[in-house]
């Protein structure tokens, strides 16, 4: 089996990781956020579909709140999404994972993030993407549905610097919220 430098922003770690193993770790990590026990706690929860954006063509994302402060919310999100890449890496399994700030009163926000977008090809190829988005986020404070826009550039920095242009238009359904 072939072995892969796995980095986060850009910084290799000093040891080697195969694919499956990581493979196992990054399950498993999810696995664990998703608990029973961890979904005990009283923050904002959501699930949504993401049309294009941080994961490519298309994703499933999972979200929730880790703070507030005034008017500004803190999430994190994690996703999944398959494209095909090419005919030498077969298909794409995508993994967006990111840190977004909600900010703005009651319906309207707009939503600012940073993240890791990793893809692990069919053919046992590895990339890594820096993830951003800037956009706008719709909840009626009466309905669990959320509509999202963003700006979602890609951005590549183990070849060089590149920077995609992409954008995404999400809509997803708040799971539970904390009573107040």
């Amino acid at each position: 089996m072939k072995e892969y430098y796995i980095s986060s922003f850009g910084i290799l770690l000093r040891e080697k990781i195969k694919v499956k193993q990581f493979a196992i770790i990054l399950f498993g990590s999810l696995f664990l956020w998703l608990s029973p026990a961890a979904a005990q706690d009283q923050k904002r929860k959501a699930v949504y579909l993401e049309l294009a954006g941080s994961g490519g063509l298309g994703s499933v994302n999972y979200e929730q709140s880790f703070a507030e402060r005034g008017i500004a919310d803190f999430t994190w999100r994690a996703g999944f999404s398959m494209a095909p890449i090419d005919p030498n890496n077969g298909v794409g399994l995508v993994f967006p994972v990111m840190v977004n700030t909600l900010v703005g009163p009651e319906a309207h926000q707009l939503e600012v993030g940073l993240g890791q977008g990793l893809t692990v090809t069919t053919r046992g190829s590895i990339h890594l993407l820096a993830l951003a988005g800037l956009g706008y986020r719709y909840q009626s404070a009466s309905s669990p549905w959320f509509f999202r826009a963003t700006y979602t550039p890609l951005i590549s920095y183990l070849l060089g610097s590149q920077w995609q242009h992409w954008g995404g238009l999400s809509l997803g359904y708040t799971i539970s919220s904390p009573s107040k």
